[in-house]
């Protein structure tokens, strides 16, 4: 963070002197583009910020990767490269075994659902601390993902056995492997083409993803709407450039995080719709499960999550009271969003 002395021209009536303000000019960084519902998000709460506090707050924000790819991204507001970021959790597996919890299969129906709970003070409270070199201002979700293929549809557990799928996660890597198929790690970037060559037969990805983001209308034939799995995202902040902040403007970044859950979630839910649309109009088959299929899948599902729990127990890290917590917030939260049944 850079500070600059600002010397405002306002002469105080009593003893004429001239008043000094600061402006904190704050680096926030992106790996998405700026067309992206959520950097649109940032940049209207930036804008937020800096007329609230009347310029103090400066804001200049670096979408599209420019300060590196994913995983780069919370040591970028770590060490103070960045003054904000946009992490995603599963870029780094194993970093942030507590919060990954979040994204074992079948645990949401939709992005808001999933970022309401993630910032449920209880579930916070564990998860929190294992950010460990930043502060974190917020935690999100997308919807949850569905099976893209091109060439066949998924319809049973058994079609997926020995299909070549790339996963967005080493947690759905583990998933996919679980279910029979053959995860394929690829860059985002990389799926249209290998989807095209046939190196890859499908791709586990929620519908914005696949429709909006990375365009994949055009090399898929079928989805299989299964709401699998979710990633987590934290919007984090390096604790020095918010220690220099005065006490009124730290007050007025924490505010402007209280309340979002449902805003953000939304976001992200209504891209999920806009995605399936441009897939449906691409020619894209989507396709339904059989509930006795299904319930394999979600089988396979808790199996997954299990082993999980288990590891991390064995460990010594409180990965029961983790999952209990996000238990009673899905509880408590209910079924909202998109994709969810009452």
């Amino acid at each position: 963070m850079k500070l600059k002395s600002l010397i405002a021209a306002t002469v105080l009536s009593v003893t004429g002197s001239i008043a000094a303000a600061q402006t904190y000019d704050l680096k926030v960084a992106t790996f998405v583009t700026p067309k992206h519902g959520m950097s649109q998000w940032i940049e209207a709460w930036a804008a937020g910020l800096e007329e609230k506090s009347e310029g103090r707050l400066k804001f200049e924000i670096l979408h599209g990767a420019q300060m590196g790819p994913p995983p780069a991204y919370y040591d970028l507001a770590a060490n103070g490269q960045a003054d904000i970021t946009w992490v995603l959790h599963g870029a780094t597996p194993g970093r942030f075994k507590l919060t990954e919890i979040s994204n074992m299969p079948f645990l949401f129906c939709s992005a808001e659902q999933a970022t309401r709970v993630l910032n449920v003070p209880s579930v916070r409270a564990l998860t929190d601390p294992e950010h460990r070199g930043v502060k974190v201002l917020t935690t999100f979700m997308h919807p949850p993902g569905q099976i893209n293929m091109n060439g066949s549809p998924i319809l049973a557990l058994s079609d997926l056995e020995g299909k070549a799928l790339r996963p967005p996660s080493q947690t759905v890597g583990q998933l996919i492997a679980m279910l029979g198929g053959k995860p394929v790690g690829l860059p985002p970037t990389a799926m249209a083409e290998a989807l095209q060559k046939g190196t890859i037969d499908g791709t586990m990805i929620d519908y914005g993803g696949a429709g909006l983001a990375f365009q994949l209308g055009p090399f898929l034939t079928d989805i299989t709407e299964v709401y699998a799995y979710s990633s987590s995202f934290a919007l984090v902040m390096n604790p020095d450039s918010f220690g220099e902040l005065p006490a009124d403007l730290q007050a007025m970044v924490d505010a402007s995080f209280e309340d979002v859950s449902p805003q953000i979630g939304q976001i992200w839910d209504k891209l999920d719709g806009v995605g399936k649309g441009v897939l449906v109009k691409a020619g894209v088959n989507i396709h339904t499960l059989t509930e006795a299929e299904l319930a394999k899948f979600q089988a396979v599902g808790e199996a997954q999550t299990s082993g999980y729990l288990a590891s991390l127990n064995d460990s010594g890290l409180p990965a029961g009271d983790t999952m209990a917590a996000i238990k009673a917030a899905i509880e408590a939260v209910g079924p909202v969003g998109l994709g969810c049944q009452p």
